[in-house]
């Protein structure tokens, strides 16, 4: 302001400062108080000159007569409230012209046209739904949805429904669905168990439900007095059909593929068989299991599970019952059920089972007398001991135990043959299912052989998931999309269905052909707003949106651009913009940048969507047909929508549209990065930093996002489209820092507490003015303690802070100085504040 007196009085305000970055600035020449005592104090005069004024008597009311009324005052005091009011509007609208101290909500809109800014609209949500064909609709037959076909969604108390349209005509046959399993695995690693019968569709399925602790095997402490420690050996079960008694702690067993040649698995019982009562009536046995090494996959229709059914001693009574290499031993007697490539197993007391194949038998003749061998039967004769023929086997291995055979006693060694099948196997019930592998049918039903189609799979607690799959009668191959991180998260719960009528749609309901109005080719820029709002726009991978407004003009459709610059004088286009109250208005040319409107009567028709925010129906709501349709029999939504938005708040357009300025829609800083990812559907936040590229030794450009789930890779071809193509952008979903914040704060007596703690709620978590809100916290923003306990200090009421915790994903963070790290960002839901409050006195 100026400080050239204006006043005959030669006196001037005191000068205003301003200094940059406030968010309000000083605007005021005086208030009531100043103007009135300006007002009532007298002129001076020279010094010697006579006074120039008389100071009003009233306003010296000593000896005053209060009785008296002076309307000499009364006029004062008039102009002095006038000169309040002019003072204080006069600020509010400096204010209100400057885009940082601006407090409307509607000012940083108009502020930033200047700019070119367009301001980020509504956003609607886009997503997959799933179709299933009426009873009427035969293997072979489709059925052909047509394009606009509107779908809504189940609102909750308090909602109104939201209408989505099929984006394009789409048709829909049989298999509609498929009832699926993960691979069927005969072992599992134990846990605890409980039971579960599960329904798909009619078919029956009834199976015992394990809880597998999958990062915690069961650990086994044997002791081998051999090494003289401890081993720590996993636990496996499998199932017997049937009540198996047969078996008990500690017996060796065979597993194996049926009908293969592959060596065994030699599994020892670490627990006696548990008999269970099976869901589907009867009872099935439970065997528990140590293995020095894991058993494959297997399941229970091609493996087979063996006890043996004979046993056998080594030759004792005299010589060695092996050769040096352990490869040739030598029984005790005839063993002539073990043929060539039989399997067995050598067994002795505190050593571990050995498995060995066996090459080949013979029948052998050896001398039991003290003057004998195994191989061989002595002469005799005079003064030597008689012989003993015994015929005998004798066995040659496929490989040498010579190690095993010297670490164990002779006479302690059994020889396990003669292998039966125990009973029937099993397989384990289905695993939760982390996405890897391949899916099975349940029977009768089968995947369709189409080659790659886009499915949706939803398990029986109602997630679901994306993907892509190729189908091979009993098995389906699935393929997730880069988006998808793998393992998922949670993971499916069994049994599932796989949805193969999929329908893409976006949020919005259509107005067709209303009347926007007449054109007038003697005006120029003509401009008429849309009757209903909020218009739908919808993401678009190069623009970052896209509206759903058409114009046609004589029934000749008009194009719509984003801006006229650069429009030749007859191009028929047109441009939308919002208002403040979200309100949408369609602009055309003025004859030089874009053509006039063709003059006619009511011959500007429009038709668009309207519907869009950032609330959108969760999973398994959106499943109303608004629209009947023959062939269509309902619509499941195992698949959340997503992407939806919320128009821009005024605090973002603070932040991004002068920065706007400089990137004129092409990023080129890391601010032209920040600015243009914020504005793409989905995101809440956006940060950009430099970062070196040491694989091609160059600059690079960083950005972190947070907002809707995927959205970086939305994000990632909008600024690579838009990006300098000569330097490398990644961009990555931002780490949300999950805050717990505890707070013990004076009040002043009196006051409600439950008020308080609300407006305390409010200041720190309101989504829009909270400190730890998207508009007022960024990525990678830090937090000084002072910072959160001035916000709480200026709630109503709260006079003290007492003491305070701040903890990150559950560690104390002491402060002062909280910093999430660089690509993270605080957040503090309400649930997670606790504020405790002790009152005081207002005279204490």
């Amino acid at each position: 302001m100026s400080t050239t007196p204006v006043c005959t009085c030669n006196a001037a305000n005191s000068m205003l400062t301003n200094l940059p970055g406030l968010a309000e600035i000083a605007f005021r020449a005086g208030d009531f108080n100043s103007f009135r005592r300006a007002l009532l104090t007298p002129l001076l005069a020279p010094p010697g000159q006579p006074p120039l004024e008389q100071s009003l008597t009233a306003w010296q009311t000593d000896g005053a007569d209060p009785s008296v009324a002076d309307l000499g005052v009364m006029m004062v005091e008039w102009w002095a409230y006038l000169s309040d009011i002019l003072t204080f509007y006069n600020e509010r609208i400096a204010n209100e012209d400057y885009l940082r101290t601006a407090q409307l909500p509607e000012t940083p809109a108009e502020l930033i046209q200047i700019l070119g800014y367009r301001p980020r609209p509504a956003i609607g949500a886009t997503g997959t739904l799933a179709a299933l064909v009426s009873p009427s609709v035969l293997p072979g037959q489709t059925v052909t949805l047509p394009k606009g076909l509107q779908f809504q969604s189940k609102p909750g108390p308090g909602q109104s429904p939201q209408t989505f349209e099929l984006m394009q005509a789409t048709s829909i046959g049989l298999p509609d669905r498929v009832p699926a399993l993960p691979p069927p695995n005969l072992i599992a690693d134990l846990g605890s168990i409980s039971w579960e019968e599960y329904s798909i569709g009619g078919i029956q399925y009834e199976e015992e439900l394990y809880t597998y602790k999958k990062a915690k095997k069961v650990k086994a402490q044997q002791q081998h007095q051999a090494h003289g420690q401890y081993q720590t050996t996993p636990q496996y079960g499998i199932l017997l059909k049937g009540s198996v008694t047969s078996l008990s702690n500690g017996d060796v067993l065979l597993l194996s593929p049926r009908d293969s040649t592959t060596a065994p698995t030699l599994i020892t019982l670490s627990a006696a068989p548990a008999v269970q009562s099976a869901p589907t009536g009867g009872k099935q046995t439970q065997l528990t299991f140590v293995s020095a090494s894991t058993p494959g996959a297997m399941t229970a229709a091609n493996a087979r599970l063996r006890k043996p059914n004979q046993s056998a001693p080594l030759w004792t009574v005299n010589g060695s019952a092996y050769n040096a290499s352990g490869k040739t031993i030598q029984l005790a007697g005839l063993a002539r059920e073990i043929r060539p490539n039989h399997y067995l197993v050598f067994t002795a007391p505190n050593a571990d089972p050995k498995v060995v194949q066996v090459h080949s038998t013979t029948d052998m003749m050896g001398d039991a007398c003290s003057a004998g061998s195994p191989t061989s039967v002595s002469a005799g004769g005079s003064g030597k001991p008689t012989p003993i023929p015994v015929l005998h086997t004798q066995l040659t291995l496929a490989s040498g135990i010579h190690s095993w055979l010297n670490s164990v006693s002779s006479a302690s060694v059994s020889i396990l043959f003669g292998w039966v099948e125990v009973g029937t196997l099993i397989d384990q019930p289905p695993q939760p299912w982390n996405g890897t592998g391949d899916l099975d049918a349940i029977s009768p039903a089968q995947f369709p052989s189409a080659g790659t189609q886009q499915i949706l799979l939803a398990d029986s607690n109602g997630n679901g998931d994306a993907a892509s799959g190729v189908g091979s009668g009993d098995t389906l191959s699935v393929t997730w999309p880069d988006s998808t991180p793998i393992p998922l998260s949670p993971e499916l719960q069994p049994p599932f269905y796989v949805y193969f009528n999929l329908l893409s749609v976006t949020r919005g309901q259509t107005v067709s052909k209303e009347i926007l109005g007449s054109g007038d080719a003697t005006q120029s820029g003509q401009s008429f707003k849309l009757a209903k709002s909020p218009v739908t726009y919808l993401a678009n991978p190069t623009s970052g949106y896209a509206s759903t407004v058409t114009i046609t003009v004589n029934g000749e459709p008009w194009t719509e651009v984003t801006s006229f610059y650069g429009q030749s004088a007859d191009a028929r286009v047109f441009v939308t913009r919002e208002d403040s109250s979200q309100n949408t208005w369609v602009d055309f040319g003025d004859g030089v940048n874009g053509a006039r409107l063709t003059t006619g009567n009511n011959n500007v028709i429009a038709t668009y969507r309207i519907g869009a925010g950032a609330s959108s129906p969760p999973a398994g709501k959106l499943t109303v047909i608004a629209q009947s349709y023959p062939g269509l029999q309902t619509i499941v939504n195992p698949v959340a929508v997503s992407g939806g938005s919320d128009p821009d708040p005024a605090a973002l357009l603070k932040q991004y549209a002068p920065r706007s300025v400089l990137a004129f829609n092409r990023a080129v800083s890391v601010f032209d990065y920040q600015a243009i990812a914020a504005q793409a559907p989905g995101v809440t936040m956006a940060a950009a930093t430099w970062s070196w590229d040491a694989v091609n030794l160059r600059a690079c450009v960083t950005v972190y996002v947070a907002g809707e789930a995927n959205v970086a890779t939305s994000v990632q071809a909008l600024l690579s489209a838009e990006g300098d193509q000569n330097r490398p952008v990644t961009v990555l979903a931002a780490k949300q820092m999950t805050v717990t914040l505890t707070m013990a704060l004076v009040i002043v007596a009196g006051w409600d507490s439950d008020a308080i703690k609300a407006n305390l709620t409010a200041a720190l978590c309101d989504p829009i003015t909270g400190l730890f809100s998207p508009p007022q916290i960024g990525i990678g923003q830090s937090l000084f303690d002072s910072t959160i306990e001035a916000a709480c200090l200026a709630v109503p009421g709260v006079v003290g802070i007492q003491s305070s915790q701040f903890t990150v994903n559950g560690a104390v963070d002491s402060g002062p100085l909280h910093s999430p790290g660089e690509g993270a960002y605080f957040s503090l839901d309400p649930s997670d504040f606790s504020p405790t409050t002790t009152e005081v006195s207002a005279n204490d």
